[in-house]
């Protein structure tokens, strides 16, 4: 990678790392402020964060492949520090909530521009080992944010996490504005007439359109295996919030591994990669239900996070490889919003599931779903490859 190439895909990761890691704190302290409030305080803040994402792909899609995408982005975490800022002064919760939504809406932006962005900055060819980076700063930055949230809350009040998120937008903002290159505002020969929506861009592709809704499911799964986690080890596993936290930090690390996987793997390999990375999920949440004990279940979530970030990376990079450059703000941006309605929908079952047929089960049966599907996708992506 050339030396100004590696210097943005850095400069773009390590700002990713320290906003995620922001966000998250600031989402742990949230929660922790409205739990007082009531759980339907904390689902309502839950919702305000992942709806906007959902509710607004159309018009964040096109935003990203219409504008340039360096001056939007800088925009975007502007607005999204000047919203926290008031948000660590509340604490009337449904102000929380509604500022919450505000700060998730502005953010809608920043994922798929930072997608779209990838290739721009690192070349066509190597996208694959420059979305590896980004996902492992990423990846960090969600642990290291869960876990600083509690000890500034703590320490500081919600008010200190909160103010230190708001200095996170600040340093995003001043890594993509020293970004080098920048996308956006191109005229799109493919669009003369009317524009393509995002999901008509995956839905024409028949490997894209498989491998979401694949992907979506997964995730869904996924999210019913974070409900269930804490009834499985400290009700059934007998451990405590250490065995439990270090069940959070091992899937944490099994992705950092996983996100180095799928580095060199070609374009025409992704499918087949993505597939793999859902099924090694699935056998690890199986693995987490099935266990005998907190060793093998620690284990299992090591593998878990394997398939996990072998996934991320291959998404990102099926997406890229499969699109057009001109098209991938509004691809990316209803990529988001599928695998936010797959984190809503497994949100909403996790607890029913739990409760009938308890956690260990409901771990087991969203285990075996994924790696049912994960395995025949990666049959059918060698049939068609």
């Amino acid at each position: 990678m050339p030396g100004r190439s590696r210097r943005d895909v850095a400069l773009l990761t390590a700002g990713l790392s320290v906003s995620t890691a922001g966000d998250s704190a600031a989402l742990v302290a949230i929660l922790l402020e409205l739990r007082g409030a009531g759980v339907g305080w904390v689902s309502a803040a839950l919702g305000a964060d992942l709806v906007p994402f959902i509710l607004f792909a159309s018009l964040s899609g096109r935003l990203v492949d219409r504008v340039d995408n360096r001056r939007l982005l800088v925009i975007s975490l502007a607005m999204q520090g000047a919203v926290v800022l008031p948000l660590a002064f509340v604490r009337q919760p449904w102000l929380i909530v509604a500022l919450v939504f505000v700060v998730a809406s502005f953010s809608t932006v920043v994922r798929p521009a930072t997608n779209a962005m990838v290739p721009v900055l690192a070349g066509e060819e190597r996208a694959p080992s420059a979305y590896a980076w980004v996902a492992t700063g990423t990846s960090i930055g969600y642990s290291a944010g869960y876990a600083a949230g509690g000890v500034l809350t703590a320490a500081f009040g919600v008010k200190g996490a909160l103010l230190a998120d708001t200095g996170t937008f600040v340093v995003l903002a001043f890594a993509c504005s020293l970004l080098s290159a920048t996308r956006g505002g191109e005229p799109n020969a493919s669009d003369a007439g009317k524009p393509l929506g995002g999901m008509a861009i995956l839905w024409r592709n028949t490997v894209l359109r498989w491998s979401v809704i694949v992907t979506a499911v997964a995730v869904a799964c996924a999210v019913v295996d974070n409900v269930a986690a804490p009834f499985r080890f400290i009700n059934q596993l007998h451990t405590t919030s250490t065995g439990y936290g270090a069940y959070l930090s091992l899937w944490g690390l099994g992705s950092l591994l996983g996100a180095q996987l799928p580095r060199r793997i070609s374009a025409a390999g992704m499918p087949a990669a993505l597939a793999t990375g859902n099924a090694i999920s699935g056998f690890g949440i199986i693995g987490i239900g099935l266990s005998p004990g907190l060793g093998v279940a620690l284990a299992a979530s090591a593998v878990g996070g394997v398939g996990n970030g072998i996934a991320n990376v291959s998404i990102s990079s099926l997406v890229s490889a499969r699109v057009e450059a001109t098209e991938r703000g509004r691809a990316f941006a209803s990529v988001s919003a599928l695998i936010q309605a797959g984190v809503g929908t497994g949100t909403v079952a996790g607890a029913p599931l739990v409760a009938v047929f308890g956690a260990g089960h409901s771990m087991a049966g969203a285990g075996a779903l994924t790696v049912l599907i994960g395995t025949v996708t990666v049959a059918w992506s060698y049939r068609n490859s």
